[in-house]
């Protein structure tokens, strides 16, 4: 009896291993991180507003 149950779960191992090492094959490459464009930007020192490389911004203090 107990070498039936140890039998039973060596095989449940070995399925369960070869199942994950089956689905990481299938998933693909993980997807990198996204960044959200809003993060990216410069953002204005007084009024806080994103604004484009080394142009001015609109409120005219920043």
């Amino acid at each position: 009896m107990f070498k039936i149950v140890i039998i039973f779960l060596m095989v449940m191992l070995i399925i369960s291993m070869a199942a994950s090492a089956v689905t990481r094959f299938l998933r693909g490459p993980i997807a990198p991180p996204r960044v959200d464009k809003a993060e990216t930007r410069a953002k204005c020192g007084h009024c806080g507003r994103p604004v484009l490389g080394t142009a001015p911004c609109v409120c005219g203090k920043g």
